[in-house]
């Protein structure tokens, strides 16, 4: 039987990674990089992300790396940076790389103009060979995505945009500075399906501030209204220390860890009602969409994009705070948007920090992997995939057990099989966590399992 008074406080990371990012090292540097990039061929499958740092107004919520400007022209003079750094890339690749997935995140890409969307994604072209048959998506805040922006964005081929709801409640929009009523939210998706866009991804958070059973039941009831395709639930983590702006978030505001785990709860069992399958530890996706298919045929995946379908070697983060995962490691620009342009403009690759796989990792990231995609892993089967012991992980696999007995949230089957059995599956964090060599070194740094 779970014990709620113990799980739900702890903490462990999300694992997009692994390691976290927080173990990322400055011994790693542009050199790695370069030579990674070098290494592409012509069916080097690549995906890439351009990080867009910007937004018109601050959410309060917010952990992402992104600044305030009211003001279109750090923006051009970003994206400017932007594209000399896709040429620093292609000097390198040689425009080899089949480029079959492009996501634009942020911050708010939806700020950008016609003319610089336009010069990024001509330097994406150029930097590897451009498959158009692969997915673009693009995050969008309602508030300031207009009609002309959605014509632009299906006329390139975009297939795919996520929209950052949160919650529907004025007085909860209130206390993270995000104003957007229902009625602005449906117009847009409107104007998407009418373009021919029909990828719809709707962001969700619960945890925040002056949120109840109620309400939140009311949020989930307008978004299925929408009928997005697939749906985010993601944790609101309060980390005020690490995150100033979120200090204009009173702690008093916040539910209960308890009652956070009741409105996940609440989460899960009403969008099951509606027809949505759960996906990882915070998805839900129409049983037709390609993230519920890879999640069934058992070929999801999980990155800094979070879960995705595809089956990409090599995913190329473009802008300040961008990481990039190659076979055997990742590599991190700079998060210091000054920083980061002074690197690039000096003709170098921005990238200060990252890691390189060594030892075990390969096996304890496959297994760990599997957990946050599948909440479950055959622990020796990953053994024998990685040429391992059987009981290489005796140790891990006790740490399992007593988890089992102490609060009923996983299982250990036949000695090998670990399972996440509770309901709530952001439990497979802490599954993940007792797989992970690294994670006694940045204790504090992590956000609660809730």
């Amino acid at each position: 039987m779970e014990n709620p008074l113990d799980w739900w406080n702890l903490e462990a990371p999300r694992y997009t990674s692994y390691p976290s990012a927080h173990h990322f090292s400055p011994a790693m540097d542009g050199n790695w990089h370069a030579e990674r990039l070098a290494a592409m061929t012509e069916a080097t499958h690549v995906s890439a992300y351009i990080h867009i740092p910007f937004c018109k107004e601050l959410c309060w919520f917010c952990g992402c790396h992104t600044k305030m400007t009211k003001r279109y022209e750090p923006i051009a003079r970003y994206v400017r940076v932007l594209v000399k750094e896709l040429e620093i890339i292609r000097g390198f690749t040689g425009g080899r790389g089949k480029l079959n997935g492009i996501h634009f995140g942020g911050g708010s890409p939806s700020l950008l103009e016609r003319s610089d969307l336009l010069a990024i994604l001509y330097a994406l072209a150029s930097a590897f060979t451009h498959d158009p048959s692969g997915e673009f998506a693009m995050e969008l805040d309602p508030r300031t995505t207009t009609a002309e922006n959605i014509k632009l964005y299906a006329e390139l081929g975009c297939n795919r945009v996520s929209i950052g709801i949160q919650d529907f409640n004025d007085e909860v929009q209130r206390a993270i500075n995000r104003l957007q009523p229902f009625a602005m939210v449906a117009s847009v998706m409107d104007t998407i399906r009418r373009a021919g866009i029909k990828g719809i991804n709707c962001d969700l958070i619960y945890g925040l501030p002056h949120q109840t059973r109620e309400r939140f039941l009311r949020t989930l009831e307008m978004t299925v209204a929408l009928a997005p395709s697939r749906i985010a639930l993601f944790s609101y983590a309060h980390m005020p220390h690490l995150k100033k702006h979120q200090r204009l978030i009173e702690a008093s505001w916040l539910p209960s860890e308890r009652e956070k785990v009741e409105l996940y709860a609440l989460a899960g069992e009403f969008l099951a009602s509606a027809g949505y399958v759960a996906v990882g530890i915070d998805h839900f996706a129409r049983p037709s969409d390609t993230l519920a298919a890879a999640a069934s045929s058992g070929t999801l995946r999980r990155n800094f994009q979070g879960y995705v379908t595809d089956d990409t070697e090599v995913l190329v983060g473009v802008g300040s705070s961008a990481i990039s995962q190659f076979p055997g490691g990742y590599i991190q620009n700079s998060a210091n948007t000054p920083d980061y342009s002074a690197r690039v403009e000096r003709g170098i690759l921005p990238s200060v920090r990252g890691w390189r796989h060594g030892g075990d990792d390969q096996a304890r990231k496959h297994i760990i992997d599997e957990l946050m995609c599948f909440m479950k892993a055959d622990v020796e089967k990953a053994c024998r995939a990685f040429a391992l012991p059987k009981d290489y992980f005796a140790d891990e696999i006790l740490e399992i057990r007593e988890l089992e007995r102490r609060h009923g949230i996983i299982a250990c089957e036949d000695g090998r099989n670990v399972v996440v059995t509770s309901p709530h599956r952001m439990a497979a964090r802490i599954a993940a966590s007792v797989f992970d060599r690294y994670r006694h070194a940045a204790a504090g740094k992590y956000s609660r399992v809730a």
